[in-house]
Order: C-alpha cells, then structure tokens, then sequence
C-alpha cells in the first residue's frame, strides 16, 4: 500500500469538497436524502467547472495521464477516439 503524500490529501479533500457541495445542492433542491442522484451530466448538481474538476482531480487519483492523444494508467497505454473532448486538456 502506498502512503498519500501531502498533494494527494490536498486533491482528495477538494475532491470531497466538490462532492458535499453538490451533495448539498441536490438536498436543498428537494432530493431524497436516502439516495443520491445519477451522477450524469445534469443530475449530478454540479457546475460544468466543477465538473471538470472533479473529474480531472479523479483521474489524478487513479494514476490516469491524457498524453497528446494517448491514455495511460496502469502500464498500459491507448489512442483516444478522434472526436474525443480529453484530447484538449493537458494532464
């Protein structure tokens, strides 16, 4: 097991951090606290900027590099589609 080093913590606390304020969100607007929303686009009660956040702050956390218009994670490396929306952020 790896230990977290102090970048880490700070991205998984934003990380919680974007999802307790959408969590929040969701309740205010009259959700079921016994469950939570879909998580897709537009149920998910985030902003397209924290979205993107968090989804960068994700991969970040499972070792998932975007390189030019290549995945890596894990060793293993592949092509993104060409009409892929990853292909225009740098990770």
């Amino acid at each position: 097991m790896k230990t977290s080093t102090e970048l880490q913590n700070k991205q998984e606390t934003r990380l919680q951090e974007l999802i307790n304020i959408a969590r929040q969100r969701y309740l205010d607007a009259g959700g079921d606290p016994r469950r939570c929303p879909s998580g897709r686009k537009g149920d998910d009660y985030m902003t397209d900027e924290e979205r993107e956040e968090a989804m960068l702050l994700m991969r970040q956390s499972a070792g998932i590099r975007i390189v030019g218009d290549e995945v890596h994670c894990q060793g293993k490396s592949w092509k993104l589609p060409t009409n892929s929306p990853l292909k225009k952020e740098p990770v």
